[in-house]
């Protein structure tokens, strides 16, 4: 029993890690893209809204986007595929 515990608790770990560098650099491809899109506006558009404020609410709603729940997936499709080799092992 202790080695599949001992197994899970890594694999779990592993997945985080995985997990945090995804998120990490989706974050900051977002707001690369953001600052690119702040320059490419006109003149008129910048004096009247900073830099910090647009890539604030463009990061605002990339949080309530999809793209950040999707990569809640580096947790759900490995254990799907573990379950099914589970359930494969044991009763095919």
């Amino acid at each position: 029993m202790f080695p599949i515990i001992r197994n899970v608790v890594i694999i779990f770990i592993l997945l985080s890690i995985a997990y945090a560098i995804l998120s990490f650099t989706a974050r900051m491809r977002q707001r690369a893209s953001l600052e690119a899109d702040y320059k490419t506006q006109s003149e008129i558009k910048q004096v009247t809204e900073k830099k910090d404020v647009f890539v604030a609410r463009g990061m605002k709603r990339y949080g309530r986007s999809y793209k950040p729940k999707l990569i809640l997936g580096v947790y759900v499709i490995p254990g799907l595929i573990m379950g099914l080799l589970i359930y494969l092992a044991q009763y095919a």
